[in-house]
């Protein structure tokens, strides 16, 4: 009966691989992220054009 409640000793060494794999990773994941964003607003032909909606009531004769 008393092994029941015998969860060993702690544990002495703690391994860190996957906390800082997933810190790496994530790193990585947010540089990418940020030059493939950089790579599309460099791109010099981002012409806006912007429409104006005319009212259906008005009359452009003045022009």
């Amino acid at each position: 009966m008393r092994d029941r409640d015998n969860y060993g000793r702690p544990e002495q060494r703690a391994s860190t691989g996957l906390p800082l794999s997933i810190m790496l990773l994530s790193m990585l994941t947010i540089a990418v992220y940020l030059i493939v964003a950089d790579a599309f607003l460099q791109n010099e032909s981002r012409d806006v054009a912007v429409y104006i909606p005319t009212a259906s009531g008005q009359n452009n004769a003045s022009e």
